[in-house]
């Protein structure tokens, strides 16, 4: 009970509340966690929609690789996605590639659909409360960018590269030196941008809000 009550006063937006105390309706337990989505949805209104759009942008910059990886004059090709590889790596040298397990790959997707409600949420909600979502899931998304950053910084420190210039590996056994080019494709700046200008929408949240409801006229 205490954690349906919980999650209530952390999702629920004061209009709501408002509405349902008026109504005489309880918003305690498991039916009272319930009653806050559609309470919520009930005069469904945009006050953020410039977060939103950064949450979709973000998702879409996981269509395209973040960062690329080439060596062994093209023949070995390493694509990194937002939480998966695609390469095209010899056997002997898999033993340097980190790949997510697919497990891993789901919750990380699931994460960053989290990350996307909770702008969503708070881009649905009026006042402080709903500007504090919208920073937490443009704070989450820039964390998400920086977690892959540090995933390749410590992948190729594995085999004595860097991320600031192209190196040169040993190949088949230490026999043969190939070059090596890396480069992060525009689609992780894009998601770098999207978390950012979901952070900064924060700052105008509510200025400009859309409804998607007709307001009923006064009765004089």
């Amino acid at each position: 009970m205490k954690l349906f009550d919980l999650l209530t006063r952390m999702l629920i937006d004061d209009s709501t509340r408002e509405r349902f105390q008026q109504e005489g309706k309880e918003i305690k337990g498991f039916r009272g966690l319930l009653r806050v989505f559609p309470g919520h949805f009930h005069r469904l209104t945009l006050y953020n929609p410039l977060g939103v759009l950064a949450g979709v942008a973000f998702i879409a910059s996981f269509y395209n690789p973040w960062w690329h990886a080439k060596a062994d004059e093209g023949r070995v090709v390493i694509d990194a996605f937002a939480f998966w590889l695609k390469h095209s790596v010899p056997p002997i040298g898999r033993v340097f590639i980190i790949e997510t397990p697919l497990a891993l790959s789901v919750l990380l997707l699931l994460g960053v659909l989290i990350y996307f409600l909770i702008v969503f949420w708070g881009s649905t909600m009026a006042g402080m409360k709903g500007r504090l979502y919208v920073v937490a899931g443009g704070l989450l998304m820039l964390i998400y960018t920086a977690g892959f950053y540090g995933t390749l910084v410590y992948a190729l420190h594995r085999i004595g590269g860097t991320l600031s210039e192209d190196f040169v590996v040993y190949t088949y056994g230490g026999m043969r030196p190939a070059d090596v080019h890396t480069y992060f494709w525009p689609s992780y700046y894009w998601a770098i941008g999207a978390g950012s200008i979901c952070l900064l929408s924060s700052l105008i949240h509510g200025l400009l809000p859309i409804r998607f409801y007709r307001r009923k006229k006064e009765v004089e």
